[in-house]
């Protein structure tokens, strides 16, 4: 028999697996994933042979396993109140995240952390497994990093710790503390305190490192010096960025410049912050260095042309120029955009110009048909890549169908906008493809079907011999869960009762 406080051999849990190497297995691919999850982020690489259909093909059956996938049956009732025994695995468990398997707890603090999750418990009688582990680790990590107390040898760890940090970062090589900075952070830490008694540890920690960036930044007060600071390190920044990657100093004139400029933001907005200042001058020098200082026709035209290059690059795959058409018809825009707002900063209408041409290029400004054909086109590339595993157009009874969809929402609704028609019929596309576009309460087994297979896939990966579907019992238990959340909430939507049951049957199996 162990002692208390002995480190014990790891005990196999439930874990979700991405990968599962070995004879008869192979690692959950990325169209797998996308399955269930609704395929929020279109496929990339997806092969024919791996279509998201394979958790359909293998769940949809109408038998149901001999005996539980997961070794024993994941119930509804897992939902309810944590088990003594299974907090107690939350306790182990969250021991071997903070201490990488280096210890477990002793006698009293497993009593300690046991208490702390039954009152997260008598609170919240719904608490998950998951959320029972996470709270007690971040505890545990409080604890470890010496977050947990205020002390003297905590606060001098404190300033220790943010002043190698910042000369490490602002001044290109680490050094420890001296005498006078430990003095000086102390009595800046003692400050705190006494104006926020109910300042944390953690709390006074980033303070701290805020406090000691911003002396060597310079951001702690306006002083000539930092001022001075301000210009250079702006000036090195800007030419950083904006000169080919050739980093200078301000010249003597550029310097008389921005102290002057300075020197009129400190009398136009006498509670300028140092940081606010700095940043002005850094946002200034940009706009200047990159013509967005001034709307003149020169920097019209290279807004127009950066956002031509842009545009074509993102949404053409090949960067270009404008042509002339191109720039005569820009021009235009921003003459009228600038008669329209008189107030307009250069940095505005160079933005505006960006998203005109953006919106031109992607068919978004207007809901004609050309524009619907391409929504329709792009939707089921779209769709049949991430749940067909292969991109392919629209057949041409697709075309018809979707085109009256089209027609429909825009008569539904009058003020319907390019991006929201677009929106409205990729997932219509895609809705019908999960067959989550009828009422919610058709499709629930074959919902309950496809969790499993899903928790089984990402749980063990794919081996041929194991059940990946529910026994008759979790099948009906589950079922009966999910008709009465139906009752509940009337409003629910097919996707929305899809995501419920995954969501539940994972929580479920976690808490077993």
């Amino acid at each position: 028999m162990s002692k208390i406080g002995e480190r014990l051999p790891s005990v196999a849990t439930p874990k979700t697996k991405t990968e599962v190497t070995g004879p008869g297995t192979k690692g959950v691919s990325t169209q797998q994933w996308v399955d269930l999850l609704g395929g929020l982020i279109p496929a990339q690489g997806v092969t024919k042979t791996t279509p998201a259909s394979t958790f359909a093909a293998q769940a949809l059956g109408a038998t149901t396993a001999s005996h539980p996938a997961f070794g024993k049956e994941v119930l509804p009732s897992a939902l309810g109140p944590l088990t003594d025994e299974r907090m107690a695995r939350c306790v182990t468990d969250a021991y071997r995240e903070i201490f990488r398997g280096d210890r477990l707890p002793t006698g009293p603090e497993r009593s300690k952390w046991m208490d702390f999750a039954r009152k997260m418990r008598a609170d919240n009688p719904k608490v998950t497994a998951d959320e029972i582990r996470y709270a007690i680790q971040d505890q545990l990590r409080l604890e470890r990093d010496g977050l947990h107390v205020h002390s003297k040898a905590n606060t001098d760890r404190f300033i220790a710790e943010a002043v190698c940090w910042v000369t490490r970062c602002y001044e290109g090589e680490e050094r420890g503390a001296t005498d006078a900075e430990m003095k000086h952070w102390r009595a800046f830490a003692e400050d705190l305190m006494k104006k926020n008694p109910e300042m944390t540890p953690e709390a006074l920690k980033y303070a701290i490192v805020d406090a000691v960036r911003a002396k060597v930044m310079g951001t702690d007060a306006i002083t000539p010096e930092n001022i001075d600071k301000y210009i250079q390190d702006a000036v090195k920044w800007v030419t950083r960025c904006y000169e080919d990657g050739k980093e200078r100093e301000a010249t003597p004139a550029e310097m008389k410049e921005w102290r002057a400029f300075a020197q009129q933001q400190m009398k136009e907005n006498k509670d300028i912050s140092p940081e606010d200042l700095r940043l002005a001058i850094v946002d200034t020098m940009r706009e200047k260095m990159t013509g967005t200082g001034a709307a003149t026709p020169m920097n019209i035209d290279k807004f127009i042309d950066d956002a031509v290059k842009w545009v074509s690059l993102c949404y053409e795959g090949k960067e270009r120029r404008p042509t002339a058409a191109e720039l005569g018809h820009w021009r235009d825009h921003a003459r009228k955009l600038m008669k329209e707002n008189p107030d307009m900063k250069p940095e505005e209408l160079r933005l505006a110009l960006n998203e005109a041409v953006r919106v031109k290029v992607t068919g978004m400004d207007n809901t004609g048909s050309a524009n619907i054909d391409r929504f329709i086109h792009d939707a089921v590339k779209w769709v049949t890549l991430c749940y067909d595993g292969h991109e392919r157009p629209a057949t041409p009874e697709e075309l018809r169908k979707w085109r009256a969809f089209a027609n429909e929402k825009k008569k539904e609704n009058k003020d319907i906008s390019p991006e929201e028609l677009r929106l409205a019929i990729q997932d219509a596309i895609r809705s019908e493809k999960m067959g989550t576009d009828g009422p919610p309460g058709e499709n629930i087994e074959r919902f309950i079907r496809e969790a499993y297979a899903w928790l089984v896939q990402t749980h063990y990966g794919y081996v041929s011999d194991r059940p990946n579907g529910p026994t008759q019992r979790e099948l009906t238990e589950w079922a009966k869960f999910a008709r009465d959340k139906l009752k509940e909430t009337p409003e629910m939507t097919s996707e929305d009762m899809r995501h419920y049951i995954l969501d539940s049957l994972r929580t479920a199996l976690a808490n077993q």
